[in-house]
């Protein structure tokens, strides 16, 4: 057995055994010393490659790993990190990217790295999210895929199939990208099937982190590779110390991190708490950062806690309704207007939100670049008697699924329903509501049992590029996966996402998307609800706090003043 596999197997069996019982208590010198951030229950894979499409919740991720490039400014401008400058070709098709030298991953008790980071981490990190890690893997001398024997490649690209990457897949980038090559131990090329003006804000998300090869290298000759997510190797500010699945995570800092060192030594990341759990600890001086809290506790803790410091700032999220263009009754695009039109959108931001999001009068989120530049606006402002009338008394019996799971663009997607299902009862339309789990949802749309006519959903994602909005959630190639709820494809839409992607004017590309936007409004495959501002609560200890809109937070740039918890 390999040393990796020896130690993830050591670890593991550790933690199954204490979780049985209880998680141990993150010893006290961490806690007075370090920063605790209290957030609610992440996914069990540490990759963000391997995330949840809909999920915009790395903040570990965010410490642990680097990416190509991160955004800048709200004209998501994007800015080397791993790598140092990059150019496009003239033909818009060759994208050459110059990498950063002397970058150290992480040395932990599972790993030790024998190089530095180079651009065969690059070609292999991308080339697994998109699904073409050929000749990735050596093949063993004197061993070929048509003996007996099969090479570390064959198996590694057999286990690659069962391996998924919604976010990536939601996107379609494999589709985007042709080949990434290696020109030299430090330049990397993306080959891209034609000029897509989106793919560097895509590598640039918080998804898109790079990873080792050597790592992969080590695991995969163990027959362990599912440890490349969940016991993460990066060249982040902050590297994994210990972690107990819904209970806490431990960082300790990377004091060999190529950038600007933390200065906060130990980090602890709460998962094990709700909303209400998650305010108590807070109050009790148990969490330095609350991150999600409910809205509607925003006013006890300006009351209870003068001095308590509330960050808020606007998001690249929206929820929404999805009309199922499967189902016979939402073929009539009256039918989906007077339903636009029943619901008082304003009654659900106050007493869902209670002032912490902006009722969505576009469908992208105006902190994007592409809402400046145009004036599209959502014209169903609530108005039950013009409702009425465009249902010429159909007295529609409706299906109306809802998920039972709290997202950033929905804390209580069950209320929220309830009050739809008020507004339309208003004018003559009865929802007959059906509580779902997100995994129920994903097994039905893959089955073809998604017999809902209507369903509450939402999207995040974790760049500003209208690209990677609307393409997931309303785009023909996106027809029958979870992304696209309503299963709408119209070609002409179509059409102007692709032109959208042909240059990098935003300004022209900001045209294309507003005659998209004005051709959703029209047709009204979703009815858009809100655009929720991400909010985190920090007690006075914590200086530096500065939010992106995705809602997460570089712990590096936080420290600690003398002020006792």
């Amino acid at each position: 057995m390999g040393f990796a596999k020896y130690i993830a197997t050591g670890l593991f069996g550790i933690c199954a055994v204490e979780m049985a019982v209880a998680a141990p208590s993150v010893p006290k010198q961490v806690l007075d010393n370090g920063l605790v951030y209290c957030t609610h229950a992440l996914s069990v894979s540490l990759n963000p490659q391997t995330a949840d499409a809909a999920n915009n919740n790395n903040i570990v991720a965010d410490q642990i790993y680097n990416k190509l490039f991160e955004l800048s400014g709200l004209d998501n401008h994007v800015v080397p990190s791993l790598a140092t400058s990059y150019f496009v070709s003239k033909d818009g098709k060759t994208i050459t990217i110059n990498l950063r030298r002397g970058v150290k991953f992480h040395k932990t008790a599972w790993f030790t790295p024998t190089r530095d980071f180079n651009a065969e981490d690059v070609v292999f990190s991308l080339n697994r999210i998109i699904g073409k890690n050929d000749g990735i893997f050596p093949v063993e001398k004197g061993i070929t895929n048509t003996g007996n024997k099969i090479s570390q490649y064959a198996l590694f690209n057999e286990k690659a199939k069962n391996q998924h990457f919604p976010y990536f897949e939601s996107i379609r980038l494999r589709n985007k990208i042709e080949a990434v090559t290696v020109v030299n131990p430090y330049q990397v090329q993306i080959h891209l099937v034609s000029p897509d003006a989106s793919v560097l804000s895509h590598l640039s998300g918080s998804n898109a982190v790079i990873l080792s090869y050597e790592y992969a290298l080590q695991l995969n000759a163990d027959d362990n590779l599912a440890q490349l997510d969940t016991l993460p190797i990066g060249t982040g500010p902050y590297q994994l110390k210990r972690y107990f699945r819904d209970r806490n995570i431990r960082l300790v800092r990377n004091d060999e991190y190529w950038g600007e060192p933390a200065s906060i030594k130990n980090v602890v990341i709460d998962v094990s708490t709700t909303k209400t759990g998650r305010l108590a600890r807070f109050l009790n001086g148990e969490c330095d950062i609350m991150a999600f809290p409910d809205a509607s506790q925003l006013k006890l803790l300006n009351e209870r806690l003068p001095s308590v410091r509330i960050s808020v700032a606007d998001s690249m999220n929206l929820a929404f309704v999805a009309l199922n263009m499967k189902r016979q009754v939402m073929q009539s695009v009256d039918t989906r207007r007077a339903l636009a039109l029943a619901i008082n959108r304003r009654r659900i931001i106050q007493h869902i939100y209670y002032g912490t999001a902006k009722v969505a009068q576009t469908i992208i989120p105006q902190i994007s670049w592409a809402s400046r530049f145009n004036a599209t606006a959502f014209d169903y402002d609530y108005d039950p008697d013009k409702a009425r009338t465009l249902l010429a008394n159909k007295n529609l019996t409706l299906t109306f699924w809802v998920i039972d799971e709290e997202q950033v663009y929905d804390p209580n997607p069950i209320k929220m329903a309830e009050m739809i299902k008020y507004d339309l009862a208003k004018v003559g339309v009865k929802a007959n509501i059906k509580v779902v789990s997100y995994n129920f949802l994903k097994k039905s749309v893959l089955e073809g049992n998604d017999n809902y006519d209507m369903i509450l959903t939402g999207w995040v994602t974790n760049n500003l590029d209208p690209d990677s909005f609307l393409r997931p959630i309303l785009s023909c190639p996106s027809q029958k996966t979870i992304t696209n709820l309503s299963s709408w494809c119209h070609p002409p839409l179509d059409a102007l996402l692709v032109k959208a992607l042909q240059t990098d004017v935003q300004l022209l590309r900001s045209l294309d998307y507003d005659m998209a936007q004005q051709l959703i409004i029209r047709q009204v495959p979703i009815i858009p609800i809100a655009t929720v501002n991400n909010v985190l609560v920090a007690n006075n200890r914590v200086n530096g706090i500065n939010m992106t809109p995705f809602g997460s937070i570089h712990f590096r740039g936080l420290s600690l003043n003398g002020v006792q918890k």
